[in-house]
């Protein structure tokens, strides 16, 4: 009976050593990613994160409606649309909504689809064209 303890014992310290997970050996294939590397935070197709101080024009066609937005890279845009300019800006949390105190709103959807709410407008889908700089 004296053998049973240390037996028992052993057997139940190898039973935890097989269940913990073992460390995968590093592998040489894969490169790390490079901590010196700008990487941006934001999607590739957010237009308002632009570089600082570069505007960025976009022609867009909303539904037959010609709507010109100028992003200025720090989360605004001007809108000209029927004759009118507004001037739209984004929340922190949200670099691909810009709103007024009006009620108006752009929704970008990717690097060329938009969505532009008025509050006396119906909304409209817009697709849209970089302008050549």
């Amino acid at each position: 009976m004296r053998w049973f303890t240390p037996v028992l014992t052993a057997a139940f310290a190898c039973s935890l050593a097989a269940c913990a997970p073992a460390e995968a050996p590093p592998d040489d294939t894969v490169t790390p990613p490079n901590a010196d590397a700008a990487t941006p935070d934001t999607a590739p197709d957010a237009p308002a994160m632009q570089d600082a101080g570069q505007n960025r024009v976009v022609h867009y066609d909303c539904e037959g409606t010609p709507v010109d937005a100028t992003f200025d890279g720090h989360g605004q845009v001007s809108v000209a649309v029927d004759g009118a300019t507004m001037v739209l800006r984004s929340e922190e949390s949200s670099s691909d909504r810009f709103h007024d105190e009006a009620g108006s709103e752009l929704w970008m959807r990717g690097e060329t689809t938009a969505l532009l709410k008025r509050p006396d407008r119906p909304d409209r889908t817009c697709e849209g064209m970089p302008a050549a700089m």
